[in-house]
């Protein structure tokens, strides 16, 4: 235990120098967004459609939601705006973020159980289980994705038989990471992590047992370029193009209801 708390308190510590490298070199009226690494590729996609259409630009630290919200909230990183996923890190944020603009894009995602090339395959989650063989997941404590795959395997009644031969991640993309290099017999990512990788083998979806995978984004209060980054919010979500690339990638789409929610 002593272990895994040195190992996410030296993460902390690299996270929080990224998050202050990329603020220092945000010029005036480019927003600095922390978002949850299973954004990285479309939301990154999405600002070059941005900058293209538009001519304005926006920054980005991704990492895991939990851990991302932490820095901001106990840390004071130097944030404009938020995607988060799930409803945890919008509690540790709580006052410090606006509420949604109404009519804002919002995010639904999926979990999938994937294996390397070489793994056998599994049919459950009890399947998976009783394999003993090597699974990753993001960390519950850093990660909404790794706290969903513990409601999931808890839901199938196999946490505890699982819970030794889990590997911890940092967040998702660490866990596609570590099944595509072979580290990792198999793994529990969303359903765009997979889709977006030609290492890995799709064993199976699922679909019950963890609360709603929603990204919702936010701009924060005192931020210098929060209003900047409430106009990319709003450019994702009446952008045909940007709308794509969030669909081409396996998100399904919909819209943050009345401010607040």
């Amino acid at each position: 235990m002593l272990r895994r708390r040195s190992v996410q308190f030296v993460l902390g510590l690299m996270l929080m120098a990224l998050a202050a490298s990329c603020g220092g070199n945000s010029g005036a009226g480019v927003p600095l967004i922390f978002a949850a690494a299973s954004l990285s590729d479309v939301l990154t996609e999405s600002a070059e459609i941005y900058d293209r259409e538009t001519g304005k630009r926006v920054e980005f630290s991704f990492g895991g939601s939990l851990t991302l919200a932490n820095q901001i909230a106990k840390l004071g990183a130097p944030a404009d705006g938020v995607f988060f996923v799930g409803e945890e890190p919008k509690t540790i944020l709580g006052e410090l973020v606006n509420p949604v603009p109404n009519g804002s894009i919002g995010l639904v995602n999926t979990l999938l159980v994937i294996a390397s090339k070489d793994a056998g395959h599994v049919g459950t989650l009890s399947d998976l289980a009783s394999s003993d063989a090597r699974v990753a997941i993001a960390d519950p404590s850093l990660a909404p994705a790794g706290q969903f795959a513990k409601q999931a395997l808890e839901y199938a009644g196999v946490w505890e038989e699982i819970e030794s031969d889990l590997i911890f991640a940092v967040d998702v993309r660490a866990v596609l990471a570590a099944v595509e290099s072979g580290n990792s017999d198999y793994g529990i990512v969303y359903r765009t992590d997979a889709f977006g990788s030609d290492s890995i083998s799709i064993m199976n979806e699922i679909y019950e047992g963890y609360s709603p995978i929603a990204y919702v984004g936010r701009s924060l209060k005192l931020a210098e370029n929060s209003a900047s980054a409430v106009e990319f919010f709003e450019f994702l979500s009446k952008s045909p193009t940007a709308r794509d690339v969030f669909e081409s990638a396996g998100f399904t789409i919909g819209f943050a209801g009345p401010a607040g929610t």
